[in-house]
């Protein structure tokens, strides 16, 4: 195999699919348990919630359980992909979905054209764009209806990304006409991805069964699926490495999927630049000022946004008790009282409501993460905990400060 093969082997921060797609097994699982449902014409009776930090992979897995799903079923099931950034309302979602479907146009026409005060054909596609200055049941009959026609023919999967940016009316009215059309046994699955403070957003849209979907909060990987996800690209191209470069990588990526594609790219470029194919210490230290260039916009990014969010104290405070604790992480009524104790430490007021805020913050910019940890104790009961969302940020905001 040509070395040249692996230049721009993996691919950070871009959102594609990574070379190997490693882990993220109930999540894979469930979706495909639905596109099989839709493939044997059984309707679905949940959407499916995803939520994590940024980094994390949302995007990657999503364009791979798309890839997945259209090789899979041969085409036979569509899945349409958008962000909020691509609406401004629900009457543009609906012309994005209708594209250049003349037919579904047509059928679709007659659907919305009664309820809407403004009605024009856009030339360049020939599709509606609809405005929707309309009582919001209204919207929401046109918008069932146009669901129902589109998966009339195949089942129809709407996954949409960055949904913690959706308006919570255009929200609640999306989410209640999925629920309503599978009852009635459409074949429509809605996936809804984004930051953890997904569910926030949601609640605040008062939709009705939302919280019944099937929810999938997404951290970083095991170690293991670290380990595949940096080391089986490579070795697929004959790559071999010393145990010490395989434990030096990988205490250095942190199960943090994009440290996993940064430092993957350096090892692969430099290997194509030396014309090697074996890793070792030594090319470890030859790409580690370049990756760590690349890991610290990253670290300032989320520093500058611990700044405008005033966290940064309350970051250091944090940063210290994991690293003191020696922790991987900490009971939420503990964390709790930390959060208190470093309010009130600076004069601020430790009320429950504001320690919930400030670990909201800090859950959506992705500096901590909940998870849940079996504990015998309890009867077997899990007790949610928080950990690092990435542990090396920590030690960076310590130097900060």
């Amino acid at each position: 195999m040509s070395n040249a093969s692996l230049k721009n082997l993996f691919h950070p921060g871009d959102g594609r699919i990574p070379p190997y797609f490693a882990g993220r097994g109930q999540e894979r699982q469930y979706f495909q348990d639905c596109v099989d449902l839709l493939m044997r014409k059984s309707p679905l009776d949940q959407n499916m919630i995803i939520y994590g930090p940024r980094g994390n992979g949302k995007t990657a897995m999503l364009r791979y359980l798309q890839k997945e799903t259209l090789r899979q079923t041969d085409n036979k099931i569509e899945v349409f992909w958008v962000t909020p950034s691509e609406f401004k309302d629900l009457g543009e979602l609906a012309s994005l979905i209708i594209g250049n479907d003349q037919s579904l146009f047509q059928k679709v026409q007659n659907l919305f054209k009664p309820l809407l005060d403004n009605f024009s054909v856009a030339a360049n596609v020939g599709a509606a764009s609809i405005a929707t200055s309309l009582n919001r049941p209204r919207v929401m009959l046109a918008l069932k209806a146009l669901f129902l026609e589109k998966s009339r023919n195949k089942p129809f999967i709407l996954i949409m990304d960055e949904a913690h940016t959706l308006d919570p009316d255009m929200a609640r009215v999306l989410l209640n006409a999925s629920q309503d059309i599978r009852v009635d046994g459409c074949l429509f699955f809605l996936v809804l991805a984004g930051t953890p403070n997904l569910r926030t957003e949601l609640c605040n849209a008062n939709a009705t069964f939302w919280s019944r979907s099937e929810l999938f909060p997404l951290g970083r990987l095991s170690h293991e699926d670290s380990y595949d996800a940096l080391t089986i690209p490579l070795k697929l191209h004959q790559v071999t490495f010393s145990q010490e470069a395989e434990s030096g990588l990988l205490s250095r990526v942190h199960r943090y999927p994009y440290f996993i594609q940064v430092w993957g790219n350096c090892i692969a470029n430099r290997l194509y630049e030396t014309d090697s194919l074996r890793v070792t210490m030594d090319t470890i230290r030859e790409v580690e000022k370049t990756a760590m260039m690349k890991c610290d916009q990253m670290y300032l990014d989320r520093y500058g946004e611990l700044r405008e969010m005033s966290l940064r104290p309350l970051a250091n405070h944090i940063a210290q008790a994991f690293s003191k604790a020696e922790k991987e992480y900490i009971p939420e009524k503990e964390f709790e009282k930390l959060i208190g104790k470093a309010l009130e430490d600076q004069g601020a007021p430790a009320t429950n409501e504001s320690i919930r805020k400030n670990i909201r913050n800090l859950l959506h910019i992705g500096y901590v993460w909940e998870i849940s940890v079996p504990n015998e104790e309890k009867g077997g009961y899990s007790l949610v905990c928080y950990e690092p969302g990435i542990p090396s940020l920590m030690t960076f905001v310590i130097m900060q400060m």
